[in-house]
């Protein structure tokens, strides 16, 4: 992840991986541990607890008596039991999803074989936390180089800045970009805090994913089979970026990155399957959103790639490349 992700001290950072070079910090996980062991080494073992929201009328002076402290009674502060921090205030009804119970999704299966537990993590203080499977062994686009993983991705928050969600998500191996499944069913199962998370429903979801991943390396394949020459890649890019103006777009920070991106400077750009192709032009997309684009921290870069702005940016070139 970034060193940015939460840090409960200087020297442990709040994310494990089984590849440190997806990230380049964090635990470094042998293949095979059982979920405690993933839950102590990203630092996912705290418990989310709920406290009253009171105010004093008294402005806070120093000597305030209890008989000035008045309670709000439809909210609640919800903080982690291991350092006290506050991590927001949310109604009373608000489903909390607690920091173990995300890697407890895979343990049957990861038990079983099924799946790999490949990384897990805590973003922002505590307020997200999140953990990745792997489904399927690697698939070949072009039968040789150009190679994708696919992965379940489970997130969720203590802040309402993310609903709890099972999503599909593939890999490009050679550059580690991530994009969304959202062919057929939306290859997701979301919930908002408002509503009981079902540990059943989201395995249906995974259990699908066989068949969505297909259809994915389909699109893929064919996406490789397109020829983009530069003026083409331009003009998608335009639309990609357009909000103003095409003058505007031309002219961006990010229009310049994705074309060097197309033009060779992307990581698999010179695989046949990438080298002036809609495929190509896609990863030159993938890539900026996940390791370009602009951002204060590394840590809002990942979570823009995985669940803001920047997954949405991916999602509509997927649209303008299938239209």
């Amino acid at each position: 992840m970034a060193h940015q992700l939460d840090t409960i001290s200087r020297a442990t950072v709040s994310y494990a991986s089984t590849q440190r070079e997806w990230h380049g910090l964090g635990q470094l996980m042998p293949v095979g541990q059982t979920v405690e062991q993933w839950q102590k080494a990203a630092n996912m073992d705290y418990q989310i607890k709920r406290g009253r929201v009171r105010y004093a009328t008294s402005h806070l002076q120093a000597n305030t008596l209890a008989s000035d402290l008045h309670a709000v009674d439809d909210k609640v502060v919800l903080f982690r039991n291991d350092t006290g921090a506050a991590l927001s205030v949310v109604s009373d009804s608000y489903k909390v999803v607690q920091p173990a119970e995300v890697l407890e999704l895979f343990r049957e299966w990861a038990a079983a074989g099924g799946v790999t537990i490949e990384s897990a993590g805590v973003l922002f203080g505590g307020k997200r936390y999140f953990a990745t499977a792997k489904l399927s062994e690697t698939m070949c686009i072009d039968g040789t180089q150009d190679k994708l993983v696919l992965y379940a991705l489970f997130s969720t928050s203590a802040d309402g800045s993310l609903a709890s969600e099972v999503r599909l998500v593939t890999v490009r191996v050679v550059c580690n970009n991530t994009l969304r499944l959202a062919l057929n069913t939306g290859a997701a199962y979301r919930v908002t805090h408002r509503s009981v998370f079902s540990i059943e429903t989201a395995k249906s979801v995974i259990e699908a994913a066989n068949e969505e991943f297909g259809s994915f390396m389909t699109m893929a394949r064919d996406l490789a089979q397109i020829k983009v020459g530069a003026d083409k890649a331009e003009d998608m890019t335009v639309k990609l970026l357009a909000k103003a103006s095409e003058e505007v777009a031309r002219e961006s920070a990010a229009f310049a990155r994705i074309m060097a991106l197309f033009n060779g400077e992307a990581k698999g750009s010179s695989f046949e399957t990438a080298h002036e192709t809609a495929w190509g032009w896609l990863n030159a997309v993938t890539e900026y959103a996940d390791h370009h684009v602009r951002a204060r921290t590394d840590e809002n870069r990942q979570a823009s790639a995985l669940w803001g702005p920047g997954d949405a940016l991916k999602q509509k070139a997927v649209a303008l490349l299938t239209a």
